[in-house]
């Protein structure tokens, strides 16, 4: 079960690494933005939902399993990305619209959700072959983990940096492929 959960999301994710870095190009200071730790703040936030993302559809691939345990942990990588957020816009002088919504706050969430369509199409194949039974809620997790593999992805190519911008909109977009797995999840996952 796991090598074709992995299938999946490898394949899916090596669509949507192809998309970034053709289609929409690295970030042209990559090399000193890794550098600095708002990078890897912003890079752990999408990698560590996206790692409950998939023990949560692990989980829910298995008739019967409970994935309640690591749906509870996904308030840990939301609360401490919150606490960041909430020291960078109580900083003296802190520019609250401009740690809110950078340059790239109209667009973001829907890329965030159309770099997830690969991923959550392979993860999708890889269910589909499985025994989900809650479907809504196994397609919920397949979003999830599709939304926060994107975002990490998509995180290559965005160049806001802020805690405030990553928590609202990288969250956004996370949540509408979580509710796009949910909708779709319904007639898809049925065996």
């Amino acid at each position: 079960m796991l090598r074709r959960l992995g299938v999946g999301l490898v394949l899916g994710m090596a669509a949507t690494l192809l998309v970034v870095l053709f289609r929409f190009k690295l970030r042209h200071d990559l090399a000193a933005a890794v550098l600095g730790a708002a990078f890897w703040i912003k890079f752990a936030y999408g990698f560590a939902i996206a790692g409950l993302g998939l023990w949560m559809v692990e989980r829910q691939s298995r008739a019967g399993a409970d994935s309640r345990a690591p749906g509870w942990l996904l308030a840990v990588p939301i609360a401490l990305l919150a606490m960041v957020a909430a020291m960078q816009l109580s900083a003296p002088q802190a520019d609250w619209r401009a740690l809110m919504m950078g340059h790239t706050a109209r667009v973001c969430s829907m890329l965030i959700v159309l770099l997830s369509l690969p991923i959550f199409a392979g993860v999708f194949w890889a269910m589909r072959s499985l025994a989900p039974t809650r479907l809504t809620l196994a397609g919920a997790c397949a979003g999830l983990l599709s939304g926060a593999a994107s975002a990490t992805l998509y995180g290559l190519h965005c160049p806001e940096v802020a805690a405030p911008f990553i928590l609202v909109w990288y969250s956004l977009g996370i949540l509408l492929a979580t509710g796009l797995g949910a909708i779709v999840g319904r007639w898809a996952l049925r065996w």
